[in-house]
Order: structure tokens, then sequence, then C-alpha cells
């Protein structure tokens, strides 16, 4: 399914990072291990803002459509207004790499264009965030490490979408539900994870 209706819009949210890494302790000696299984997901819960009858409505009709967690949609990231770096145009990706790689790639479109930490891109319908990066060589190209790792391989030219970035989501649950105060005040609180 698309991005959700414009009658869904977003009044505050808590964007969430899991990863299934873990440190243990010993008892005894508390010495410690950590482990990285390579797993990481986003969550968000999303408190969207009071809106009329109609588009109340209109957003009913799209929860129900997407059928409790079966159904997915697309959304980008809730306050991000854009590269930080300078990107005129999406890049591609340059070099081959594995699915759970966290190394990436980009070849930019021009000189002058730079990727930051902190920008989001979206490779095969999935958001990432890059966390760290070094300058781009005179090929334009740029190596960027991304969280969380790629869901799947790419390969030379693949598309990435770093002006307008998105992700693939699903609901958190099989129950969706709003509030209604005798103001006709509505109050409708969305849990919802990546859709892997």
């Amino acid at each position: 399914m698309a991005f959700p209706p414009k009658s869904v819009r977003v009044a505050a949210f808590t964007l969430t990072r899991i990863t299934s890494s873990l440190r243990v302790q010993s008892p005894y000696s508390f010495a410690q291990t950590a482990y990285d299984f390579m797993g990481g997901m986003w969550a968000a819960e999303l408190t969207l803002t009071h809106v009329s009858a109609a588009e109340n409505a209109a957003t009913e009709a799209w929860l129900a459509g997407l059928n409790g967690m079966a159904g997915t949609f697309e959304m980008g990231p809730v306050d991000y207004e854009g590269p930080h770096g300078a990107i005129s145009a999406d890049p591609v990706v340059a070099v081959a790499a594995n699915a759970r790689a966290q190394a990436l790639v980009l070849q930019l479109a021009r000189a002058g264009d730079r990727v930051l930490p902190g920008d989001y891109l979206t490779l095969g319908r999935h958001l990432h965030i890059v966390t760290a990066t070094e300058a781009p060589t005179p090929a334009f190209r740029q190596s960027v490490t991304l969280w969380p790792r790629l869901r799947r391989p790419v390969a030379p030219g693949d598309p990435v979408a770093m002006r307008v970035p998105f992700g693939t989501w699903a609901l958190a649950g099989p129950e969706t539900s709003y509030s209604g105060s005798q103001s006709r005040i509505r109050t409708r609180i969305l849990q919802i994870r990546e859709a892997l």
C-alpha cells in the first residue's frame, strides 16, 4: 500500500531502534561479553492530530484496509527535512554488497554532493540511517556505514532514495482504536513496526 492518506497527520512520535545485540555479565567476576546477532529494525509510536469526522472516516478506512498486521504502507522519517549533506540527485549503489553488510559505497551525482552522518536513505524499500562516512572521492564515490544492516544484497546501479527516504511499515498489533470526547476531539495512537 502506498503512503497513508492526508488525514494521517502526526502530532507527536517516538522512534525506536531495536537491535538483536545483548550484553551478558558473569554473576561471579562481573566480566561482560557483548553479542551482536546483526539484527536491527525500526519501531514507532505515532500520536495523530485531532481531525474532523470526515478525516477520521478516511483514517478509519485506511486502517481497516491494512487488515491489522497483514497490510503494509510506506512512510518517511517523521521529523526529517532532507539530507544534512548536499545531495543534488539521488545516488546509486556503486559497489555490490551482501545482505547484512553495514558498509556501502554510493555513486554520487556530481562534485559537491556529500552524505553526512544522520542522513536517511532507502534501499529496497527499507529505511536506513547513515552512522559514519568517508570523504567523497574525485570519482564522486562515497563510503558510508548504515544502520540497520542491509536487508538484501545490492548491486551496482541499484537506486538509493535520499532526497525523500521512506521505509515499509506495518501495524505492530492486530487492534486499532481511537478515543472521542464530548467536544468531538478524536485521539488516536498508532504502534507501528518496520515490515521485513
